[in-house]
């Protein structure tokens, strides 16, 4: 998918013009577009009468299909859907394997998100500080304003 169809799409996901936005999609989902179907995997269409069972489906298939394909976002979403069990039982090393993948792809807030369960050994995640710190050094220097202030916390403890 270009650059500005993206741009339009997340407009319409942004402005609630679902209808639109399927419409658009539409294409990019049937040629199997890794971020048509990270979009898709987001929002349900009242036409469809779609129960809440089968969005929770539809969107974790989308989900995987989209991180697959290279989308760090959804490779993040899975990694906190496993880790808080939205939609499916926790899974700590389902959601550790999407936060591996999702920085490899180059989500700073991943980063974040799993140097912190490392350095703490949260989350039914090993601990291991040299990694979780180096993780959350990275988020910080990529911008992530919560690993900013978790480095704060962690130096002032010495």
């Amino acid at each position: 998918m270009e650059n500005p169809i993206k741009q339009k799409a997340e407009t319409l996901l942004d402005n609630g013009d679902l209808e639109e936005l399927y419409i658009l999609l539409a294409p990019y989902l049937e040629q199997g577009d890794p971020y048509a179907q990270f979009l898709y995997s987001s929002f349900s269409l009242e036409s469809t009468n779609e129960s809440e069972a089968e969005f929770e489906e539809r969107s974790m298939q989308l989900l995987v299909k989209a991180s697959e394909g290279g989308v760090a976002e959804a490779s993040y979403r899975l990694g906190v859907i496993y880790l808080y069990g939205d939609f499916v039982a926790t899974n700590p090393n389902s959601s550790n394997e999407y936060f591996e993948r999702a920085i490899a792809q180059g989500h700073s807030h991943s980063k974040f998100t799993f140097g912190f369960s490392l350095y703490y050994g949260s989350s039914g995640v090993n601990q291991d500080k040299a990694r979780g710190l180096t993780l959350l050094e990275q988020a910080a220097a990529e911008g992530i304003e919560l690993a900013v202030e978790e480095l704060k916390i962690i130096y002032a403890k010495g």
